[in-house]
């Protein structure tokens, strides 16, 4: 197919790709509108790409692109937990992200993932991890414990544990009081019902 070869080169650098994206660089080759379409479809349907959102696409078979759809993100919460061996269990993936995404559950590679919004003041605490062969951003072991507390999702104690004995301590004091009072005593709250000594203060 006439602009494959080029078009596969340049967009399999990607983590993912838009229709918009795949116009631009089809018209610049001299394309048609009409052949885009026919060109986008003709990729997803000879599984040479991936169709992974409306108007979203992919050269990668990895659930780990998923996120990179709702860009700013961060992988977080139980899905965070995975990819930094923090349990055993496997996650879907929860993306967090910046932008004014529709909250909640959807489908993505065939799998299904949780998009939450988060505020740009609480879009911190997070770091590149090599997962699955990519670098993908993953909070970090104070952010995960910190947006379970943001989004009143309850842990179970041991989980709760292996996060306190996880994470720097000064630093997610830092996260917690940088979030806001509210999750701050609510940290607090948990450290005492689980035996931990403040380090709040």
């Amino acid at each position: 197919m006439k602009y494959e070869k080029d078009f596969t080169a340049y967009f399999s650098k990607t983590a993912v790709f838009s229709s918009k994206d795949a116009g631009r660089f089809l018209r610049k080759a001299g394309a048609s509108d009409s052949y885009i379409k026919l060109f986008l479809h003709n990729q997803v349907k000879k599984k040479k790409a991936l169709r992974i959102g409306r108007g979203m696409y992919t050269f990668k078979d990895n659930e780990a692109v998923a996120g990179f759809m709702f860009r700013p993100f961060y992988y977080g919460m139980e899905y965070a937990m995975t990819i930094r061996r923090l349990w055993t269990q496997m996650a879907n993936p929860v993306v967090i992200t910046a932008t004014s995404a529709v909250p909640g559950p959807r489908l993505a590679m065939n799998r299904k993932i949780v998009v939450r919004r988060i505020s740009k003041r609480m879009f911190f605490g997070y770091g590149y991890v090599n997962y699955s062969g990519m670098f993908v951003p993953v909070s970090e072991t104070e952010k995960i414990l910190v947006d379970f507390i943001y989004y009143r999702r309850k842990l179970n104690g041991e989980d709760i544990i292996r996060l306190i004995n996880a994470s720097d301590r000064k630093k997610l004091a830092g996260y917690a009081k940088r979030s806001g009072r509210r999750v701050t005593m609510a940290l607090e709250k948990i450290l005492l019902q689980y035996g931990q000594v403040s380090f709040l203060k």
